[in-house]
């Protein structure tokens, strides 16, 4: 898929970064900088995976793009408008064409509501049909994410949580949206059932024509959904690029260690695990140079005093590390972020 043209969304600059408040006035002491100027573009029809470690800031970037937390910074263009600007009727309108799947499938559930009311919620709110209509989408969208027709007057709490997890899809795509943000929307399932919902995932995708923004750190399912891979660390993007060129050569030290930690089918063969030392530094007061730098195999001092800058090192293979020589010749024609 050509990552290059055909946008769909595409997010410049974005940062997110929260207040810390202490004393008894709630002085601002500090910021965490959940998401620190993060770039990236998702084409039609295109599934880019979002991973990192949990706490990197994957899942706050995912509702930044959506608008559900407003942005410290940046910019996020949806068909080359920006959302950021938009107000009243033009926010409402362009919300019908993005939606979100969220992690926890019990708690982003009404438990008060009929599973019927639950998908049919953004009909009514968008005033789109009446609700003899309503009804039979609802019950068409059960259909389509295997469920049956007759649960639609049932509650949340009477389904597993597979079941719930296809209400939330139902749910989502029930406006007919361009693009869907999948925060690990498989991570509280079982594996049999994680199976079931990434399939669902990929028809979905094929018979609507929807992107995804996959936001996971499990990395098998990050490469066998995506076409094109982020990977993220501490609030900011450390290499990118196409999916298969992330797993087969990954280029970032983090990157090669979270590949390494990937568990293997076959229980004889030896793999070999790259351990990294020490915590996550706080995104509070992150360290100096490269955040990555204190955890880092491969650190050396200059590591520790300067930020590298996100470069193509191979084609459309992006990362962020002084280690990693520049082996392709850019002509120009590329975006040197992008």
């Amino acid at each position: 898929m050509n990552h290059q043209n055909n946008n769909l969304i595409e997010v410049k600059s974005l940062k997110k970064f929260f207040p810390v408040k202490k004393g008894f006035f709630s002085r601002i002491h500090g910021y965490v900088k959940a998401v620190d100027d993060i770039s990236l573009k998702i084409s039609r029809k295109e599934t880019i995976g979002l991973v990192g470690e949990s706490g990197c800031g994957k899942t706050t970037a995912g509702r930044t793009i959506l608008r559900l937390l407003e942005s410290t910074s940046g910019e996020v263009l949806f068909e080359e408008k920006s959302i950021f600007n938009l107000r009243g009727k033009e926010l409402k309108s362009i919300r019908r064409e993005m939606q979100i799947i969220f992690q926890d499938p019990f708690s982003s559930l009404n438990p008060r509501m009929t599973i019927g009311s639950i998908i049919s919620e953004g009909l009514l709110i968008h005033r789109i049909a009446d609700h003899k209509t309503r009804l039979d989408r609802a019950m068409q969208l059960l259909k389509i994410v295997g469920l049956s027709p007759d649960y639609y007057n049932r509650y949340p709490h009477e389904f597993s949580g597979g079941q719930r997890q296809r209400i939330g899809i139902a749910r989502a795509i029930a406006l007919n949206p361009k693009f869907i943000v999948c925060d690990e929307p498989v991570s509280a399932l079982d594996v049999s059932v994680q199976a079931q919902i990434i399939n669902l995932l990929k028809d979905l995708q094929s018979e609507f024509s929807i992107s995804y923004l996959f936001i996971s750190h499990d990395l098998s399912v990050v490469r066998y959904m995506s076409d094109y891979v982020y990977i993220m660390y501490l609030g900011k993007i450390v290499e990118h690029g196409l999916c298969e060129d992330i797993f087969q050569n990954p280029l970032h030290p983090y990157t090669q260690a979270l590949i390494s930690a990937i568990p293997l089918p076959d229980p004889k063969k030896k793999c070999n695990r790259i351990i990294l030392s020490g915590d996550v530094p706080s995104p509070i007061n992150p360290p100096s140079g490269c955040y990555f730098s204190p955890r880092c195999p491969k650190a050396v001092s200059e590591c520790h005093n300067h930020y590298p800058i996100l470069e193509e090192k191979h084609k459309r293979h992006f990362c962020s590390c002084l280690r990693v020589p520049v082996s392709f010749k850019n002509n120009g024609d590329n975006n040197a972020k992008n």
